[in-house]
């Protein structure tokens, strides 16, 4: 149980990107059907496929995060000796997870701001805190999956990989 469980975590955005895949794809499918059968739209698919769009979008940049795949610049460190780089590397993670943590935390107040505004979207009628929770939940799992990163680096779990242009 605990093998799945840590499988399920590991792979948690890849499993909810894909779902939100699915369900984009099959609710424009399903739109342009209606569409070409009927001459009419129905405007909560489109609604549903922006915000799950959203949600994907947020959860793929936290999974690539988990996995070191994210765009970087890294031609200067291969002139450079091992320790600088892995300092390097570790310097801009350490500023990005700042970043992540000012933004969940920001994001998170907006969504308390608009307890006394609430926004509601035009055809789901859905309360946008919904919608927007999407920030703050995203950037605080990048920022659990940076440290989860350079948590199994530093207890050699992991070996730290230089991204290069060979990643792929």
């Amino acid at each position: 149980m605990s093998t799945l469980l840590k499988n399920i975590w590991d792979n948690l955005e890849e499993y909810l990107c894909a779902f939100l895949l699915m369900v984009i794809v099959t609710l424009l499918m399903a739109q342009v059907v209606f569409r070409y059968g009927s001459g009419k739209t129905v405007a909560w698919i489109e609604e549903v496929s922006r915000f799950a769009f959203l949600y994907l979008v947020y959860l793929a940049a936290s999974g690539v995060a988990a996995k070191n795949l994210h765009i970087r610049v890294t031609a200067q460190l291969k002139l450079l000796p091992r320790f600088l780089q892995v300092f390097l590397l570790f310097a801009t993670d350490l500023i990005w997870l700042i970043f992540c943590v000012i933004t969940a935390t920001v994001g998170y107040d907006f969504i308390v701001g608009m307890t006394n505004r609430p926004m509601i979207s035009g055809s789901l009628m859905l309360d946008m805190r919904y919608v927007y929770f999407s920030v703050p939940f995203a950037f605080t799992l990048q920022g659990i999956r940076l440290v989860e990163r350079w948590w199994k680096i530093l207890t050699k779990r992991e070996v730290l990989v230089i991204p290069s242009e060979e990643v792929f």
